[in-house]
């Protein structure tokens, strides 16, 4: 139980995460060449210009899945989703500051409302078992 149960979720954590790594580099570029071979869809290597995108792109997408697993094994993973939802209204209100975009209103009220939900979520843990708070919350 305790630290060490937290432990041992986030290697078991890292360990799936690595088997799903191999499973991709093993199997999953198959469909690619057959897609590429019927004229389906056409591969082509990225150009060197375009690379480094790429590959900063690959570095983000494991650093995110790696993180993500590892916050559901150490956390709760109705916590981690409902977190990882508040990247939308975060991303509109950066792309309003930076950017100067505006939001419409519908917008403005779904991302209040995600948020609500994140601050529900995270009441609803630490009140969990305290007297004299409502077992529905």
């Amino acid at each position: 139980g305790g630290a060490e149960g937290n432990g041992e979720a986030a290697l078991d954590a890292c360990a799936f995460t690595g088997w799903m790594g191999v499973f991709n580099l093993c199997i999953l570029w198959i469909p690619i060449l057959v897609m590429h071979a019927r004229g389906i869809h056409a591969f082509a290597l990225p150009t060197p210009d375009s690379l480094p995108l790429v590959l900063l792109d690959a570095t983000l997408e494991g650093a995110f899945a790696s993180i993500l697993v590892l916050a559901i094994a150490l956390s709760s993973p109705l916590f981690v989703t409902v977190g990882t939802v508040l990247a939308i209204p975060t991303s509109a209100f950066v792309d309003s500051v930076v950017n100067g975009l505006s939001c419409q209103p519908q917008s403005l009220a779904g991302g209040g409302l995600v948020v609500l939900g994140f601050m529900g979520v995270n009441l609803a843990g630490l009140t969990e078992g305290v007297e004299g708070w409502p077992s529905w919350l």
